[in-house]
């Protein structure tokens, strides 16, 4: 791992974290394909890692509504969980429900992890990513917000995220798509998807950060690339989500449709290339 590979990586996750893209398939390609080493060894540490530089851009981009969500938590645990006309109590409670849904996935975890190494099968998931993406296009421009909307539209939007675990598929792209199928104005789609984000990712990292600090003394990477990986990922991801916003409240997907389509079937061809060659 070089300081240039560590930049390059926080800039693709700062990037594809926010954008429609899915920031773990292109990690698992740049590694693979540009990185020259193990993924299984390098790729999953800097992925967790690599994820505190873009929680700090949503805390930065989305400081307005944290904080206020922050004040009603208090006031709403000190009113008797009251919810009726605070709508950002009833924000607080979809996030919640948003979480229900990963915790299946832990049950299926070491399966999962085995993905993070197959480029076939995320140059296939860029596919579906790309389709679901074109298809929100095609999404009735309602206006839902946390003041209106359903504890299923919150449960189906978690189950989004919780698909969005496997390389390949976007994360932000599938949530912001889900909300905008359910009905969310464009606006509450995107801050939605983003915050709900916070606690399943500031978890994740949590749970990794033990096996991370020491398989970083057995890969004998210097924690210093990290640290740079983290500082990329957090500027890249402050330009994504002001991008993000800008084309959701316009609703065409239309070039990134194109972009993970195109990334999906270049992969595909380069993992097939790779194998008649190793074959040869």
């Amino acid at each position: 791992m070089t300081a240039k590979l560590a930049v390059l990586l926080g800039i693709v996750q700062g990037l594809t974290e926010f954008l429609p893209v899915s920031s773990s398939g292109h990690l698992v390609l740049v590694q693979t394909f540009l990185g020259g080493s193990n993924p299984e060894a390098d790729y999953m540490l800097f992925d967790v890692l690599l994820h505190f530089g873009t929680l700090v851009s949503v805390f930065i981009a989305f400081w307005g509504d944290i904080r206020e969500l922050i004040i009603e938590f208090f006031g709403w645990v000190s009113s008797g969980f009251k919810l009726e006309g605070h709508a950002y109590r009833r924000f607080i409670v979809m996030v919640l429900i948003t979480i229900v849904p990963m915790f299946p996935v832990l049950l299926v975890k070491d399966q999962l992890d085995a993905l993070f190494s197959n480029t076939m099968f995320v140059g296939c998931a860029l596919l579906v990513t790309a389709v679901v993406l074109l298809l929100s296009e095609r999404a009735p421009r309602l206006h839902k917000d946390a003041a209106n909307a359903s504890w299923l539209d919150a449960l189906l939007v978690g189950c989004a995220q919780a698909v969005a675990v496997v390389p390949g598929i976007s994360r932000s792209g599938s949530t912001i798509c889900a909300g905008l199928f359910r009905g969310f104005s464009r606006d509450f789609a995107v801050r939605f998807a983003f915050i709900m984000s916070l606690p399943v990712v500031f978890g994740a990292n949590l749970l990794e950060v033990g096996d991370a600090l020491a398989q970083a003394e057995s890969t004998g990477i210097p924690l210093h690339l990290y640290a740079i990986g983290i500082f990329a990922s957090m500027v890249s991801g402050l330009l994504a989500i002001r991008l993000i916003r800008l084309v959701t409240n316009k609703g065409h997907f239309r070039p990134f449709v194109i972009y993970c389509g195109l990334v999906g079937v270049l992969s595909i061809v380069a993992t097939l290339a790779q194998s008649l060659a190793a074959g040869a």
